[in-house]
Parts: structure tokens; sequence; C-alpha cells
């Protein structure tokens, strides 16, 4: 990945190509789970406490 951006360790470190691999297939799978929903539906009438 990298390479193919031209970009080196220190300007993108292997925590980062991690983080956006499963960002990535963590919402690609919510889209199929949940159809672009979020996972959990709270229902609230707005009160705070």
């Amino acid at each position: 990945v990298r390479v193919q951006l031209g970009l080196t360790a220190e300007q993108m470190p292997l925590a980062c190509v991690l983080e956006g691999g499963t960002w990535a297939a963590g919402r690609a799978l919510a889209q199929q789970l949940h159809g672009g929903k979020p996972p959990l539906n709270i229902e609230s009438d707005g009160t705070v406490f």
C-alpha cells in the first residue's frame, strides 16, 4: 500500500493501514447485515438524565 501511494513508514504506519482496512471491512459488513442502518436502534423521547 505504501509503495503504491508513494509513502514512507513514517508517513503511513502499519497501524493506519490496519485501522483503515478493518474500518472499511466493518462498514461493508454492516451494510450487508443492517442495510446501512446503525447496529443499534434506540427509541427515545430525547430525555437526557
